[in-house]
């Protein structure tokens, strides 16, 4: 998927075709055609879940020949066919207008689907730089000093399998991981995790690879990961849903408690933040402030990424 570098937006020109011969853009229109069906009025939410679906057909299959590329992954742009709903046409404007930043989201990584991850990962390497922490910042700048676009693979929730079977492919590629972590889940005890991803959103694969064990990373494998050159974030301490009238206690303990517990355990700088759900700046005024206050530098919303700082 694309995010949006917001504050690389206002000096740029859209450039949007009336019409496009894109296949994925295309093939995203159509989906979001049938989604309309039944809710006409589609949002972000929206366009986030048919996302996807469409890299669930598209990025994810195991069949052979290995996974193509197509154009519009690889493209500055994103463009849509003249007929598509307004809430897509102003995610490509946004997206002509900006710099963008190509994520490929994982959550856990079973070992059963290690060879699937594996072609995928070797098919990016071939159009995608690696985005690490250094030329993250200079992209939202609105500078890139490499010929091909970059690509952030996001590791998302802290999962021990990121790091048994996910980082060792991203390394042998040249990747840098980027771990979307909620710092309360690593300190919850090996018995108790699977209750706890339950209550707290966090979905464990179909087959338990880890039975009676641990199934979050540990402080000292985290900061491992760290020394190999990847990177963390903050996703909250609890997996956590901002909301409008979410109560100050509860905001000072999922931003400023997870930065600092965080820090502490890794022994480095947390400047990236990501709500559950993604929301982004103007959800909660209060949140917002606290962000910057706690001294986050960056929001990762669906689809942007907002300077704090």
């Amino acid at each position: 998927m694309f995010l949006i570098a917001e504050d690389c937006t206002r000096d740029r020109q859209a450039g949007i075709a009336a019409e496009t011969n894109d296949p994925l853009g295309a093939r995203l229109a159509e989906l979001a055609a049938v989604l309309a069906l039944r809710k006409p009025e589609l949002d972000l939410d929206d366009v986030a879940r048919l996302l996807e679906v469409l890299a669930d057909r598209h990025f994810t299959t195991s069949a052979e020949p290995p996974i193509e590329l197509p154009s519009a992954a690889i493209a500055n742009t994103w463009l849509m066919p003249a007929a598509a709903p307004p809430v897509l046409a102003e995610l490509a404007a946004g997206m002509a207008r900006s710099q963008t930043i190509r994520l490929v989201n994982f959550h856990a990584t079973p070992r059963y689907r290690e060879a699937e991850f594996r072609r995928q990962i070797e098919a990016l390497s071939h159009a995608f730089e690696p985005v690490t922490p250094a030329n993250f910042a200079e992209a939202m700048e609105g500078r890139w000093s490499h010929e091909r676009p970059g690509l952030m693979p996001a590791l998302f929730e802290g999962y021990r399998d990121n790091l048994d079977v996910m980082l060792p492919i991203l390394e042998e590629f040249g990747f840098t991981g980027w771990l979307f972590v909620p710092s309360g889940f690593l300190n919850v005890p090996a018995e108790e995790q699977r209750g706890y991803a339950a209550q707290h959103t966090l979905h464990l694969p179909a087959v338990d690879e880890y039975p009676g064990e641990r199934y979050a990373l540990s402080w000292d494998e985290a900061r491992d990961i760290v020394r190999r050159g990847h990177a963390f974030a903050c996703h909250t301490r609890s997996h956590f849903e901002v909301t409008p009238d979410t109560s100050r206690e509860v905001l000072e303990n999922e931003i400023i408690a997870a930065k600092i517990e965080m820090e502490r355990e890794l022994g480095t700088r947390i400047e990236s933040f990501c709500w559950l759900e993604g929301a982004e700046l103007g959800v909660n005024p209060e949140a917002d402030d606290m962000l910057r206050q706690a001294g986050f530098r960056y929001l990762f919303s669906n689809f942007k990424v907002q300077k704090l700082q």
